[in-house]
């Protein structure tokens, strides 16, 4: 049976004075700089309570200089226990200074041998409750380890005396004895900041023996504590304790679990006994009975406790106290075994310690035990001091020194170049001021080095208690739930806060809300009151610099006007299917809060009970809906909601987004706020797994800007006010007129659904990951629409019918409505229909049947020029107009290379034919291409050609999508039907005319015809069919091909990879325009070590060295080996 031996200096071993006395009291002052401003600084690490000696070669071996004056040397630290969560309980500020026992020969100079004591309480503490008597321990949850900090300067403090008489009386001889054993090992659910210690069943083991060594053998019995956890089935679980072999603790008895889930994965219960000890080696024998053959059950943690003879035992030092009351001021105490180099301190404030005048009466040392509280002591021989942990030197830094922020930035050594990068950026745009400080820092001046995660929330509160508030918290690094570093591969870079709930899934979360509960009388742990956060806290949780730098990267690009797009404009609300059709109403809910808050936005609704299912391999799959994700995602959307059942891997049980599906996102101009109201979807504090939500927020070719998101199990209900509350919030203007950040929009809709919800855990666990100071990409100015056909809209209603001639007019305006009379730009414009009536399918058994309206059949779609802030576009409305009594609505985007705009009209219907209509019988004209316009019928392509489509007709192309029958579609060989309305685009100020491309991926090697049909908005036919051959590829494999950066301005860069690594290519790199004119040709030889290559660049400029025209450009690159081709093609912006 294996023995786990505690030891007295050892392990886990005990203590601190209950009582403290702190430097200040709430509310706080604050220095105006930091000691570790200015002069050479070291760190010095303890591990266990006990008296220390710094000596002159300690100090010389750590680069101070050598015969120092003893009075300038200092030491400052705060013992190195937790720090209170309650936000205004008493603390000290900045690094207090530790009081020092001094011994040089006296010659005032601190040589080699010379020393300095001091006393350090350890990393943990106790706690004594004066109704039972008995203490309890607190296990230090953040580290094993105290820091504190030595410098030689000025006058160091010294440790006081108390001379006062010994009093009359009888000595009292005994001392109350403490000793925990605890070992953190296991975190059943990777969440909270519980852990358990070494399992007990039928597999491993189910008895154990723990050994405490008292300092001698206790006067009385022994007093024991057990907590234990069991995960039992049947009737329940037991657990015993005996010591030396007598029962102590007898059937603690640990109930089963059930399919509760808000009991969770065990049961605990907490055991106290006594039982006689005869001598000072104390085994303690812990037995699990299971009451079934698969139970387990932990250990949390012993105590032992016991009344024991004030002996100094052979080590030396000795730390006491006793808890019988005295009715004088003063109580004699009586400590055997002790010497003439025995000394006694009070260290009831441990960095204060006092030494205590004795007077020495054989081996009898008496002294007086104040009785005004309950004091600490510690009584120690010199030449058993312990000896400190070098560390390494200190830079200077002086946190308490910086000004008012409105941004805190809070990140690492190593991501800090990235974090000033953004930091840079806010100044830059924003006007923000914003301080970046590093993890340590933080640690070294609010926490004394050590790394407590309410030093972070300290650091905070001082810029609020000295005003103003800063308004955002970034916390840039990676988090994890283990604070100790016990897991592989930790990533406790950047802590978070964890529940102390740790057993079940609903009551455990993480969160960052902890960091801004900056008000005096906050405590998070309470949830009868739940504080909320006053900033806007995010969290960009980067594991590297790579993912530190893509972040910013990413944060930049969404900032440049190369980003700006109709995209904007798009908001996609995803719905998951069954559940009685709950999230189907998620979803409604969703369109109506959006509807109501930003006309201006066009809602496209993907619900999965609308779209038809397959079957696969693991039950049923979606398929068309993962398509018409990518295809959104792709196209751009401002925000990606999304409501249902989900994971850290997937969404829905259909699968329609994991890790290998978003591969297919190339969105890197066009990047959504991702709103996921669903289990785990980001459980940013597991470093075991890389979550879905961590990789669509860093993902490298697109992805998400930033996510809203969860990051544990949640409540649909609670979910969706939570959701609901932030649209309605991010989508609506603050008093001054411009729109929330991010953060802003997290921390008011977390304060508006606390108002009506007492689901302060599910508030809670949503989470914004990504830069809180940021705004999402709303455009600044708003378009207008002044007349439609020569008549001024005045708030009447007018109508459009089929096959009218329809001209409208408008113009730019600021945010407050004053034209722009200078403005000039490209418009994109989208008409409308009317909405369409939408039926989902009832799939499943959970699912029924429901209506619901989309928005989405398009009458025109077009660009414009603007000119000195002024727009006017003409177009026909197809024949198929739907008849009804709901409003169309036209959609505006506006952009230069400087400022966009956006705005929608929809005081019109839609219904019948126009009176009188012009004549047209004729369908349109198709020419189709494969790559390029240079492609003749027959041609050898690759299998992944692009569909290069022009068309031509008087009276416009019909795009509308209201009767199947006229869609405009491309048929692959007789068999496979593409829909192309949606990648239809009307040429510049025409509506006659306009073009596609369609990429075509995956097709067999062989040959191949491809017809494209479309309609006109009469509905006269129009097609045609080319014929091509697919090649052989053979062993030559070409990926990844892009251009960086994209768009770009001066100079982009074309990258590939490839599987020729030492052999020799020919490159051939073609720009096209739209049209498919070539206009630019680079080739190259190669031979590239590497399977990528990254060497073609490009100054934007055509064969004859002038630089084109901004715009949509299509290039192909041809890779050539002695036996085999690739050519491989793409989309770029040049601005």
């Amino acid at each position: 049976m294996k023995l786990n031996y505690i030891f007295i200096g050892m392990f886990l071993i005990f203590l601190l004075g209950e009582t403290r006395t702190y430097a200040q009291q709430s509310p706080r002052q604050y220095k105006k700089n930091t000691v570790l401003t200015g002069g050479s600084w070291y760190k010095l690490a303890v591990s266990e309570p006990g008296v220390y000696k710094i000596t002159g070669s300690l100090l010389k071996s750590m680069g101070m200089a050598a015969h120092l004056p003893t009075g300038a040397i200092r030491l400052f630290g705060t013992g190195g226990q937790m720090l209170d969560e309650a936000t205004g309980s008493p603390r000290y500020d900045d690094l207090p200074e530790v009081a020092l026992y001094a011994q040089d020969n006296g010659d005032g100079y601190l040589d080699d041998n010379d020393y300095l004591l001091f006393y350090a309480p350890g990393p943990h503490s106790w706690k004594y409750d004066p109704g039972t008597g008995m203490f309890s321990h607190q296990r230090n949850l953040y580290a094993d380890t105290a820091w504190y900090f030595i410098t030689a300067m000025d006058n160091g403090l010294r440790i006081s005396s108390d001379y006062t008489p010994l009093q009359p009386g009888i000595p009292e001889n005994t001392f109350d004895y403490r000793a925990f054993y605890e070992r953190d090992s296991i975190n059943f659910l990777n969440s909270g900041k519980q852990w358990w210690g070494q399992e007990f069943s039928k597999v491993i083991g189910l008895s154990r023996n723990y050994r405490f060594i008292l300092p001698t053998t206790p006067a009385g019995p022994v007093t024991l504590t057990m907590r234990a956890a069991a995960r039992s089935g049947g009737s329940g679980s037991t657990f015993n304790a005996t010591v030396n072999q007598a029962s102590a603790i007898s059937s603690l008895y640990l109930l089963p679990v059930t399919d509760n889930i808000f009991e969770g994965v065990a049961t605990v219960a907490t055991g106290t006994g006594t039982a006689p000890a005869a001598q000072a080696q104390v085994e303690i024998g812990v037995t699990f009975v299971p009451g079934s053959l698969n139970d387990r059950g932990w250990l949390d943690y012993l105590e032992v406790q016991a009344r024991c003879p004030l002996v100094l035992p052979p080590n030396g030092m000795l730390d006491f106290r006793s808890t019988t009351a005295g009715t004088s001021p003063y109580t004699p105490l009586a400590l055997y075994n002790a010497g003439g180099q025995t000394k006694i301190w009070d260290v009831t404030d441990p960095i204060h310690p006092v030494a205590v005048n004795g007077m020495l009466q054989g081996d009898s040392l008496l002294f007086n035990r104040k009785n005004d509280r309950l004091h600490e002591y510690i009584a120690f021989n010199e030449i058993v001091a312990l000896t400190p942990v070098l560390v390494g030197a200190v830079p200077n830094q002086d946190l308490h020194g910086n000004g008012a922020a409105d941004m805190i930035i809070i990140t690492t050594v190593a991501l800090r170049g990235a974090a000033e990068r953004l930091a840079a950026l806010h100044r830059d745009m924003d006007h923000l001021t914003v301080q970046v400080a590093t993890i340590d820092q933080v640690y070294n001046e609010f926490g004394a080095g050590t790394p407590d995660p309410t030093a972070l929330r300290d650091y905070i509160k001082m810029f609020s208690d000295r005003g103003p508030a800063p308004r955002y918290l970034l916390l840039f690094g990676a988090a994890s739930y283990d604070y100790r570093w016990r897991v592989k591969n930790n990533t406790n870079d950047v802590p978070s806060w964890e529940s102390m709930a740790s057993l079940d899934a609903i009551r455990s979360y993480v969160t960052d809300d902890y960091f801004g509960i900056l008000k005096d009388g906050g405590d998070i742990n309470r949830t009868d009151i739940p504080d909320l956060p006053e900033i806007g806290i995010g969290r960009i949780p980067a594991r590297t610099i790579g993912e530190a730098s893509l972040a910013v990267d990413k944060i930049i690009r969404y900032r440049q006007p190369a980003a700006f797009g109709p995209w904007r404009n798009q908001v996609t609300l995803v719905a998951d299917d069954e559940d009685n059709n709950l999230h189907f109403e998620d979803g409604e809910k969703m369109s109506t809060v959006i509807a109501g808050s930003a006309q201006q936005l066009n809602i496209d609704k993907i619900y999965l009970d609308a779209w038809p299912q397959e079957a696969g391999s693991a039950g049923p799959i979606a398929p068309a809906v993962n398509a018409a994700i990518a295809r959104r995602i792709n196209k751009g959307t401002l925000v990606f909601n999304y409501s249902g059942h989900g994971s850290n891997s997937r969404l829905a049980a259909e699968n329609i987004m994991d890790a290998t599906s978003i591969n297919d996102w190339h969105n890197d101009q066009q990047l959504p706020l991702f709103i996921t109201a669903t289990c785990d979807f980001a459980p940013y504090d597991d470093p075991g797994i890389t979550s879905l939500g961590h990789r669509v927020l860093l993902q490298h070719s697109g992805g998400a800007i930033a996510l809203m998101t969860t990051t544990r199990a949640v409540f649909a209900a609670s979910n969706r006010l939570m959701n609901a509350n932030y649209l309605d919030v991010a989508f609506t203007p603050l008093a001054d007129g411009t729109m929330p950040s991010l953060g802003m929009a997290a921390m008011l809709a977390k304060k508006r659904t606390n108002s009506s919800s007492s689901d302060v855990i599910n508030n809670r666990k949503f989470q914004l990951l990504g830069d809180p100071a940021l705004t999402l990409a709303f455009p600044a100015y708003r378009v207008v629409t002044d007349s439609i056909n020569g008549k001024a809209v005045n708030g009447a209603v007018d109508t459009i019918k089929g096959l009218g001639t329809y001209t409208i007019k408008g113009h730019i305006a600021d945010a407050q409505g004053k034209a722009l009379d200078t403005y000039g730009g490209t418009l994109n414009t989208i008409v409308y229909d009317q909405p369409a009536q939408l039926k989902t399918r009832g799939n499943d058994p959970g699912s029924q049947p429901a209506a619901y309206v989309v928005q989405q059949n398009v009458l025109f779609q077009g660009t414009q020029t603007v000119t000195q802030g002024k727009f006017s576009f003409t177009f026909v409305a197809p024949r198929d107009i739907r008849e009804g009594t709901g409003n169309g609505k036209i959609s505006y985007y506006v952009s230069n290379d400087r400022q966009d705009g956006n705005g929608y009209f929809d005081h019109f219907t839609t219904t019948g034919l126009a009176t009188n209509p012009a004549e047209d019988v004729a369908g349109p004209l198709i020419t189709a291409w494969l790559d390029n316009r240079r492609f003749k019928n027959g041609d050898i392509t690759g299998p992944s050609p692009v569909l290069l489509v022009d068309l031509a007709d008087s009276s416009g192309i019909d795009i509308s999508g209201n009767n199947d029958d006229y869609r405009l579609i491309a048929i692959l060989d007789s068999s496979e039907y593409f829909v192309l309305n949606d990648y239809f685009a009307a040429s510049l100020d025409s509506y006659k005319k306009g073009s596609i491309l369609f990429p075509l991926g995956g097709l067999p090697v062989g040959e191949h015809r491809i017809t494209v049909k479309a309609w006109d908005t009469y509905n006269n036919a129009g097609n045609t069919t080319i014929h091509f051959k697919v090649a052989e590829q053979g062993a030559l494999a070409v990926e990844e091909v892009r251009n960086y950066p994209n768009p770009f301005h001066d100079a982009t860069r074309f990258t590939f990879l490839h599987n020729q690594q030492g052999e020799e290519l020919q490159l051939t790199l073609q720009v096209y325009t739209v049209g498919g004119r070539l206009v630019k040709t680079l080739r190259s030889t190669i031979i590239s070590v590497t399977g990528r290559y990254d060497g073609i660049p490009w100054d934007g400029c055509d064969d004859a060295g002038v630089k084109l025209s901004p715009g949509l450009y299509v290039y192909r690159l041809i890779i050539k080996t002695t036996k085999r081709t690739q050519t491989k093609g793409g989309k770029l912006v040049l601005w």
